[in-house]
């Protein structure tokens, strides 16, 4: 059921059209003032605003100002509703977000008219905001994993680099790749491979932090990058922390089941000196090349 917010001073204004709206199954919201209507807007995120002009404590020019100004109620269609038929007014108001006017006296045909016409025009940007919101996802995260992909990582961690050397803050950067995988793609297939590393990368998210994020680099490998971590002791038990989970972890599809381990290489920056991207994935890359060849299924920092 749409939902309506009705904004005017005029009692009786408001009394008809929220009769006419009700009849036509609208779910209507009423609002006397403009702090009344933004505050609403907010509270109930409605599918259309009716919105006149000349409101107590702010005007409707104010309150669709200030509702285009905030993320989340950008978007809501606003009419405006004005006893004023200058154009000079219906400029102003449409310059500043409004989407539609009505001049007083009010018709409700009229009204429900435009209603309905901006319901299927909200509608169809609904979709394509959702459609645009899909593909960004898919542009930016692995298919298999959920992770985000190489190249949406990588332009993740050169921002982050950038934070730390203006703010000083540290930054903690770590490489995972898991152990033997070929051996388990030969053995098992290629489908089951996909069930252990989909697998492998739950158990790393739930033993980062929230404000650390996740990357898919490549293959059976991952990276984890880690804002504002400082202290060596607590990169080694996050680092520990995976490697363990991941030892302890069986993955299962189709009576197929086994058990892994993983390989990890760290670093840690406390703000000064900090280098480039490029720079930090040799690092954590050589350090996991150092964990590989000291037997697997360990960490080493670097």
């Amino acid at each position: 059921m749409p939902k309506i917010l009705v904004v005017d001073d005029d009692h009786g204004l408001v009394d008809m059209l929220q009769i006419g709206l009700e009849a036509l199954q609208y779910e209507t919201l009423v609002a006397y003032d403009g702090v009344e209507a933004v505050a609403k807007t907010k509270e109930h995120m409605p599918d259309i605003i009716l919105l006149d002009v000349n409101l107590p404590l702010k005007t409707g020019f104010e309150v669709c100002k200030e509702i285009r100004s905030t993320v989340l109620t950008t978007y809501i269609p606003i009419i405006m509703i004005t006893a004023r038929d200058d154009l000079s007014s219906k400029i102003e108001g449409l310059d500043i977000g409004a989407d539609d006017y009505i001049t007083k006296p009010v018709d409700i045909k009229e009204v429900l008219a435009r209603i309905k016409s901006m319901l299927r025009i909200k509608k169809l940007q609904d979709e394509l905001r959702t459609t645009r919101d899909e593909l960004r996802e898919l542009s930016i995260k692995d298919y298999l994993t959920g992770c985000y992909n190489r190249r949406y990582i990588m332009e993740i961690l050169l921002l982050e680099v950038k934070k730390s050397r203006r703010y000083g803050l540290s930054l903690a950067c770590i490489m995972a790749d898991l152990d033997g995988f070929k051996a388990v793609n030969d053995t098992y297939g290629h489908p089951f491979g996909d069930v252990v590393l989909k697998s492998i990368a739950e158990v790393i998210f739930h033993n980062l932090r929230d404000s650390d994020i996740i990357g898919r680099y490549g293959g059976e490998e991952f990276i984890a990058i880690l804002p504002s971590l400082s202290q060596k002791a607590e990169l080694e038990d996050i680092c520990e922390r995976i490697r363990s989970a991941v030892e302890q972890k069986k993955c299962s599809s189709n009576g197929c089941s086994v058990n892994v381990t993983i390989s990890i290489g760290a670093t840690l920056f406390n703000g000064v000196d900090i280098p480039d991207e490029d720079k930090i994935i040799e690092i954590v890359d050589e350090a996991l090349y150092e964990a590989k060849h000291s037997g697997k299924n360990c960490f080493v920092l670097r």
